[in-house]
Order: C-alpha cells, then structure tokens, then sequence
C-alpha cells in the first residue's frame, strides 16, 4: 500500500533495472551485484541525486536500502542539512537466519538471479560490518524506529504506519 505524501525510493529496484542494459554500466552494476556486493557510492549518489530532485515540497522520502555504509550517510546527513529537512530510519529488526530463509524464498518467487546462497551472505556480512555502525550512530541521534520484523506483513506495516504518525510523519 501506497504511503500518501511520501516518495518511494529504491536504490535495488533501479540497479536491477540498470543492470539489464548491455552498456558498460549495465555490466559493471551486473558483475556488483552478481558478486552480492555493494554498487559503487558515486553511482549511488548520481541516483539519489535523481530522486531529491524529483521530490517535491512537502513530501516526505520513503528510502529503502540507502545508508548502508558511513560514507552514505555522511553523504545522506550532508544532503539533509543542506536541504533543510528532517528525518527518521526505520529498522527492521530481524535475525540473520530469519533474513536468510526469507531472502532464498524471495529469489525463488521473484526469480532474482542476485539473490545466491553467496550473494546473501556476502550482502550480510556487509551489514554486520558496514551497516550496524551506521544504525548505532543514528540510533544515538534519536533517528532510528525499531520495528519488529518477526511479524506477519500486515503487522509489520501496521507498526510501521503507527510509528510513522507517532513521529508526526503521517
């Protein structure tokens, strides 16, 4: 369901996308991904760049998956402060296990061809390494929603939603 106001972006959906092209970006985000590792921060940037520009007064952003490393989210907080906006992370809490089996159940239903038994742990190990400190620093900012991923979808949408309004973001 569509948050009304708010600006869906997602980096993973584009880089798929791109991916497909046979140019030499196309490749070089293919050979990425494929490997279950990170697309460069200079292309991720360019399309965030993108997508702060279409984004119009008064909404809000809705990102998912940006700020994965401290280098993204100095770029992120930078933008932010020159922007003059605001904002909070949604965290969703879920064991490495629970990820893993709900990452192999999605490869198989979307066909992801990223989605490798090596990928996702690759892609995983990044998180402990390069993510956690990122969630860690803005949870000491008062920037983090916790939201318990071992939910059914409606709930976790529901407890999101609430979240959401409780910071007066909805």
């Amino acid at each position: 369901e569509k948050l009304e106001g708010y600006l869906y972006f997602e980096p993973g959906q584009i880089f798929r996308a791109l991916k497909s092209n046979d140019n030499v970006l196309g490749e070089h985000i293919r050979d990425r991904m494929d490997q279950g590792k990170m697309v460069d921060d200079a292309i991720t940037f360019g399309v965030f760049d993108v997508y702060q520009h279409l984004l119009k007064p008064g909404e809000y952003m809705l990102i998912d998956w940006f700020l994965r490393t401290l280098e993204q989210m100095y770029y992120f907080l930078t933008q932010e402060h020159k922007h003059k906006r605001d904002f909070v992370w949604i965290h969703y809490n879920l064991d490495k296990e629970e990820a893993i089996k709900r990452l192999y159940a999605r490869a198989k239903l979307e066909w992801r061809k990223d989605d490798t038994e090596k990928s996702i742990r690759t892609r995983l190990d990044i998180y402990e390494r390069e993510t956690k400190p990122v969630i860690e620093y803005l949870d000491g900012l008062g920037k983090i929603i916790h939201i318990n991923a071992h939910q059914s979808i409606e709930d976790i949408y529901k407890e999101t939603v609430e979240s959401l309004k409780s910071h007066w973001l909805l």
